[in-house]
């Protein structure tokens, strides 16, 4: 009986992504909508669920990547091609000062100017907890970026935001309720 046990384990060519299957029965579960999924084949068979925040009046898009690593991340794209030439320095000053500020995420800057706010999540597959991941978005980041983004124009020289119209990919963006 055990032989076969392992036999089993060792045909699975495709074991469970454990944290993606955790957290898609808590969505289930607790009849939380509004996200996207997408699976890739990479090392760390990652899970990619899409979604929105609506802050300050603004429409933030939201990628929760979870995988077979102990780390996962919560992003969320606070404005588009927001750095320049112009705003760069003082910019990554104001940054600098909120990361140092807040310990639960960080501020980034994309290579293609992009402004994110990136909060890491530290779990193996037994620890793992999905509400956590709902708990972030809804309790710390959302009311946090409620008063930062109404803070963060003044310093980047102009509106930040994810400008929808320009918007080309095709995955749907729903508010997480």
């Amino acid at each position: 009986m055990a032989l076969e046990s392992l036999k089993d384990q060792m045909d699975n060519t495709n074991p469970p992504r454990v944290k993606a299957e955790k957290f898609d029965a808590f969505m289930k579960e607790h009849e939380v909508g509004g996200f996207h999924k997408e699976e890739f084949d990479d090392q760390f068979r990652t899970v990619v669920y899409y979604s929105g925040l609506q802050t300050a009046g603004q429409q933030q898009f939201v990628q929760v990547q979870l995988n077979d690593s102990i780390y996962g991340m919560i992003k969320v794209l606070l404005g588009r091609k927001v750095v320049n030439e112009n705003n760069e320095k003082e910019l990554l000053k104001y940054l600098n000062q909120l990361n140092h500020r807040f310990g639960a995420f960080k501020y980034v800057i994309t290579p293609d100017g992009n402004l994110e706010l990136d909060c890491s999540l530290v779990a193996n597959d037994e620890t793992f907890d999905p509400e956590v991941i709902i708990v972030m978005l809804l309790n710390v980041i959302q009311p946090h970026l409620e008063s930062e983004l109404l803070r963060l124009p003044a310093v980047v020289g102009g509106p930040v935001a994810v400008n929808l119209e320009e918007e080309q990919d095709e995955r749907p963006i729903h508010p997480v309720h």
